[in-house]
């Protein structure tokens, strides 16, 4: 299944990377061209995660058919970045930002359902991390969209719409489960809420935290040294090239325990986002931090979704989404928050202020899970992907 797992990889680049992520890279443009400030931004921003939210709620309603669900993350984030590109006035593009921004929402859990259903239970958690690693690659292509697009923004989000239905196709062709009987006995359904009640906390945490990157990261790099774009551009080129390292989650889960992967990679984006608030304009720091970030927050959203999977493995599309939506209602939170204080104060506080929400994400995961559910132990190989380590994911305390 190595073809749905490089299409599921481009459509997550191309849904999350470009679409939902490829604002926050693009927002000095659009602040010059719809003269839009902070707070008005953040707003923005939050509307495009709360639509991922929606988004997700629905995808997690049509579960069965992730075919559909996949069909719908292309279908909002093509237009929506179509929209973006054809915005004739800051009304426009707010509305193509939000809808741009639910295409994630349903990319993910439909993404998780057709690999469920595609690869057999040795390969999953590899191919779920190797599929979620897909938004560093789309960062990067929207760092060289920008820079092929100077001056034209508008063309750079005209590309980012072709892409994603192109993706979204290539997927849905890879998709080979469409032509297997289907069961006609639902699979059977328990109480999941109380197993995931700290996972969500944790993740809405973790998400107002990466706030400050994702929406105000480029746009605190560009006023720290203006007139020179390229450096800030290049930034976040590096933040999706380690972001791919985030493929690493799969191993890092099945070698030590997802508290441990939690807690290494939460600390590591909180920290990197307050060096990039103290020294934005310090190529060094600014590089470092935003290499960090990339490959901590890529991680973070592969431990969310192996997460889901082993706590509730048979309603992994479910988990996964309930714990994005809480990682997408604290980025809406955290927006809000960051551009509020971003008008009335310096970065460096608000990036502070980042990085604390971000380490105390921690605390929700400390502890154990009595009761929930471990993989059983394997080592066959992803396809196109490193081989698993044999026996480790069914250590004990590995939840």
């Amino acid at each position: 299944m190595r073809a749905l797992v490089v299409s599921g990889t481009a459509l997550i680049a191309a849904t999350y990377g470009l679409a939902r992520f490829g604002y926050g890279l693009f927002l000095p443009r659009f602040a010059e061209a719809f003269q839009i400030g902070p707070v008005v931004s953040g707003l923005i921003q939050a509307g495009s995660f709360l639509s991922f939210c929606l988004a997700a709620v629905l995808a997690s309603r049509l579960s069965a058919r992730p075919r559909l669900v996949v069909v719908c993350a292309g279908a909002t984030a093509a237009l929506g970045s179509a929209g973006v590109a054809a915005a004739p006035h800051g009304g426009v593009l707010a509305a193509s930002v939000v809808l741009a921004g639910a295409g994630g929402g349903f990319a993910t859990p439909g993404l998780v359902a057709l690999v469920e259903r595609n690869l057999d239970p040795a390969r999953r958690e590899r191919a779920q991390t190797f599929v979620n690693a897909g938004t560093g690659a789309g960062i990067v292509s929207a760092g060289v969209l920008l820079l092929l697009t100077v001056g034209q923004w508008r063309l750079g989000w005209a590309a980012i719409a072709g892409l994603v239905a192109l993706a979204t196709v290539a997927t849905l062709r890879a998709d080979r489960s469409a032509h297997r009987a289907r069961r006609t006995d639902p699979p059977a359904r328990t109480p999941y809420a109380a197993r995931l009640l700290r996972r969500v906390a944790a993740a809405a945490l973790a998400g107002a935290s990466s706030a400050a990157i994702w929406t105000f990261g480029r746009t605190v790099m560009v006023d720290s040294r203006a007139g020179e774009e390229t450096y800030s551009v290049v930034a976040w080129m590096v933040l999706g090239a380690f972001g791919v390292l985030g493929a690493a989650a799969g191993r890092i889960v099945q070698t030590w325990t997802l508290r441990t992967a939690w807690n290494l990679t939460t600390v590591a984006m909180a920290a990197a986002t307050v060096v990039l608030g103290a020294a934005p304009g310090a190529p060094g720091a600014a590089y470092v931090s935003a290499a960090v970030f990339g490959a901590g927050y890529t991680a973070v959203c592969g431990v969310l979704i192996v997460w889901a999977a082993r706590l509730v493995p048979d309603r992994a599309a479910e988990g996964t989404a309930v714990l994005f939506i809480a990682l997408a209602v604290g980025q809406a939170v955290g927006s809000v928050l960051l551009g509020v204080l971003l008008s009335s104060t310096s970065p460096v506080l608000a990036f502070t202020v980042a990085g604390v929400l971000g380490v105390l994400a921690v605390l929700p995961a400390v502890g154990s899970d009595p009761g929930a559910p471990r993989p059983r132990a394997t080592a066959a190989p992803l396809s196109g992907a490193p081989a698993a380590t044999s026996g480790a994911v069914g250590r004990p305390g590995v939840n």
